[in-house]
């Protein structure tokens, strides 16, 4: 590739392209049957995925590998690169407001508080600018791109508490409840209620709405 691992080249050339990079390749190491069992080794790993992912390149696909000492296709894997390309084409001709978006937020172990956590990072306000730059760019974020109380800090308070066993066990109706509910009592200085969501919810809070 052009760019290799010189970060400037490659944002400058995926940009100009304005298309995804997506890595799909056989294994010129490993046999079919190996890497149905063993699934991809190391040096493959690095070299045909991690290292371009560096690069930009999203949704990585194994499309075969070798069957005696030549390189053979595997239909189904095929198959799976077509409809993830369809995806990709049909998401491109989606009207922004009309796309679905997932957000992902560490929270591990469950329980105790720390969606939204990570070392060094600041990761509810990163949130709260993703979200902003959302709305800026047409996506529907729904009332946090109208609510002055918004912020990524509230934003991870509620689903800190949204993830917790007891209020995912009470079912999706009363989701909203156990929010403010968990909510008051923590801006009322509950010890029960974990720290870390204490400090996101005396920090800010907006009318999250399930």
């Amino acid at each position: 590739m052009e760019a290799g691992r010189n970060i400037a080249v490659a944002s400058s050339l995926l940009s100009s392209m304005n298309v995804p990079y997506i890595v799909a390749s056989p294994l010129l190491l490993q046999s079919i049957p190996f890497w149905k069992t063993n699934g991809v080794l190391g040096l493959q790993s690095v070299v045909l995925y991690s290292l371009p992912e560096l690069d930009g390149a999203i949704d990585t696909v194994v499309l075969g590998g070798l069957v005696g000492d030549k390189i053979a296709l595997v239909q189904e894997r095929v198959r799976k690169l077509c409809s993830r390309l369809h995806g990709w084409i049909t998401l491109r001709k989606t009207p922004v407001e009309d796309r679905k978006v997932s957000i992902l937020l560490y929270g591990f172990p469950p329980n105790v508080g720390v969606v939204g956590t990570a070392a060094l990072l600041d990761v509810p306000n990163s949130l709260e600018n993703l979200l902003k730059r959302l709305h800026r760019e047409g996506y529907d974020v729904g009332d946090f791109a109208t609510d002055p109380g918004a912020s990524g800090q509230s934003l991870v308070a509620a689903l800190s508490i949204l993830g917790e066993n007891p209020v995912i066990a009470s079912g999706v109706g009363r989701m909203q409840e156990a929010v403010e509910q968990r909510m008051e009592r923590a801006r009322d200085g509950d010890k029960t209620v974990p720290g870390q969501v204490r400090e996101k919810c005396e920090r800010s809070f907006f009318a999250f709405s399930w």
